[in-house]
This record gives structure tokens, C-alpha cells and sequence, in this order.
């Protein structure tokens, strides 16, 4: 009786070790032979970015050899991606712009021979001042070479007015560049006493909040109507008065100063008149961001 009893003792112990046996090989089989390690991607990029620019380098890790791939972008077909090292790339500059996508979002699929994982991709966009935005209490019809200073122009007309004091020497006020509108009109306000000129109109408006408008320099006003066509599409959403006809007045007195610089908007011309003739005045003013 007891050696039957110890043979079936030793069958149980021997089924309960084949069964923990059977279970660790199991744990063991069920592990990835080869993991891969993946980090969400995000960058913040400046809008307008050209294609193939760089974005950077998607992270992942395995101690098998990766590929990459897009599944999913929005908007579609934004971003490219290396299908050997990650590194994400410019595929559609258009998309890239901050008044259409603020942010481009994508997952990407990483793989080697066993496994696969996917991550998520965001790139924020930085607005940047360009051409036809609407900021600094107009539309942006200027913007130097860095990008950090440039000129709006106001969305109306303040109306028609004589440049003003017809028979008087404005000194200071013969700047004709970029950046001496502004010093111009005060010269002009300094000298010129008269109410109701075209500098007088402008030095006295306060639109959206600022009051240091003044008549753009002959230069200035140039910019304007070459720049007019994409101006005009943002004053057109702001219901304002498009720049297509009529003659503008320039701060800029000419020599002799009984005229001063003008610029039609209808044909292009841009030429002197006797500061006694009635034309249009737009109003401008500069911005900086430094």
C-alpha cells in the first residue's frame, strides 16, 4: 500500500513540474524577440518652409534593422519620410502655411521582421509677418529682408485732400525711400499749419487702436501698388476700400516744392503735381517686432 502511494506521489510531482515546465517555456515564447522602442514626435517650425526642408529625425530603437512609414497625415500628404533613417521632410510647402494649417499631424509605422509600433507626429507652425496679413492695424504690404520691421497700410481711404501749402518749403520732408514717410509727414505737420491736408488727415486718424499713421514716401507708396494685388484680397475679406484706381498722394515734396511726388493706382504712373491738386490719401504705418 505505501509503495503504490509513493508512486503516486512521484506522478504528481512529475505532472506539476512538466506543467510549471510547459508554463515558463509559454512566458518565455510569449515576449517580442525583437522590440522596438518608440518616442512621439513634436516641432515647432516657422510657416512657409521650403520642400525637402528637414524636420527632424523620428526616435526609435530595436536590435533589428527599422523601417519607417506614414500611415496617417493631416492634412494629407504634408510630410515625407525616410524609409531607412526616420528623418521627416517638407512633401507640400503650400500646406505649411499658418493662415491654412496651424499644426500638421501624421503616424508613423516603425517595423523590423517581428514586430510593429507606431508613433504620433505633431509640428506646430510659428506664424510668420508676410505680404497680405492682417496685423499691426492694417494689411502688411512691406516687410524687410529679416522679416522683423515692415509698413501696413489702413483698409479705407481717409478721403481726398490737397498735399497742402502750396507756396511753402517743407524742409524735411523730400525723404523719398523707405523708412522717411513718417519723418516726412512730421516736417510736413511742423511747417504746414493748414487744416484738412493730406498729411493732416492721416496724422489725426486712429484706426484699430493706433495713432501714429502718416503719408507713405514716394518709395513707400511703390511697395503698395506693386503689392496691391495681394493687399487687396485681405482688404476685400475686411470690407474695406480696394487700391485698383485713382491718385494717391506721397509724403514727398518735390523739387520745386511747389509739387510733391504721386502715384495712380489705375495705370502705374507715378510722376509730380502741383501740391494744390486733390487726390486720394491712404494711410500707413511701420511695425517692428525687436
Amino acid at each position: 500500500m505505501k509503495k503504490i502511494f509513493k508512486i503516486k506521489s512521484l506522478v504528481a510531482v512529475a505532472s506539476l513540474l512538466f506543467v510549471i515546465g510547459c508554463s515558463s517555456d509559454d512566458d518565455v515564447n510569449d515576449q517580442p524577440n525583437n522590440p522596438i522602442t518608440v518616442q512621439d514626435f513634436s516641432a515647432t517650425v516657422d510657416e512657409n518652409p521650403t520642400n525637402g526642408q528637414s524636420l527632424g529625425i523620428v526616435q526609435a530603437s530595436s536590435n533589428e534593422t527599422l523601417t519607417y512609414s506614414i500611415s496617417t497625415s493631416t492634412p494629407l500628404n504634408a510630410l515625407s519620410i525616410d524609409v531607412n533613417t526616420g528623418e521627416l521632410t517638407v512633401a507640400d510647402e503650400t500646406l505649411f502655411d499658418y493662415e491654412i494649417n496651424t499644426e500638421i499631424t501624421a503616424t508613423i509605422t516603425v517595423e523590423n521582421s517581428m514586430e510593429t509600433e507606431n508613433l504620433a507626429v505633431t509640428i506646430n507652425l510659428t506664424n510668420v509677418n508676410e505680404i497680405g496679413d492682417y496685423n499691426y492695424g492694417g494689411v502688411i504690404f512691406w516687410v524687410n529682408a529679416t522679416g522683423d520691421e515692415g509698413l501696413v497700410c489702413a483698409i479705407n481711404d481717409e478721403g481726398t485732400a490737397e498735399w497742402g501749402c502750396a507756396s511753402t518749403d517743407i524742409t524735411g520732408a523730400n525723404g523719398t525711400v523707405i523708412g522717411t514717410g513718417e519723418a516726412n509727414t512730421l516736417a510736413i505737420i511742423a511747417d504746414c499749419s493748414t487744416i484738412g491736408t493730406a498729411a493732416d488727415l492721416v496724422s489725426n486718424s486712429t484706426l484699430n487702436t493706433f495713432n501714429d499713421w502718416f503719408l507713405p514716401s514716394r518709395d513707400e507708396i511703390h511697395e503698395l501698388y506693386m503689392n496691391r494685388v495681394v493687399v487687396n484680397n485681405t482688404i476685400s475679406l475686411y470690407g474695406g476700400t480696394l487700391l485698383n484706381d485713382g491718385l494717391y498722394w506721397s509724403s514727398s515734396q518735390n523739387n520745386p516744392s511747389s509739387t510733391a511726388w504721386y502715384r495712380d493706382f489705375s495705370t502705374g504712373q507715378v510722376s509730380t503735381d502741383y501740391k494744390a491738386a486733390v487726390y486720394k490719401v491712404r494711410a500707413v504705418r511701420a511695425w517692428t517686432e525687436f
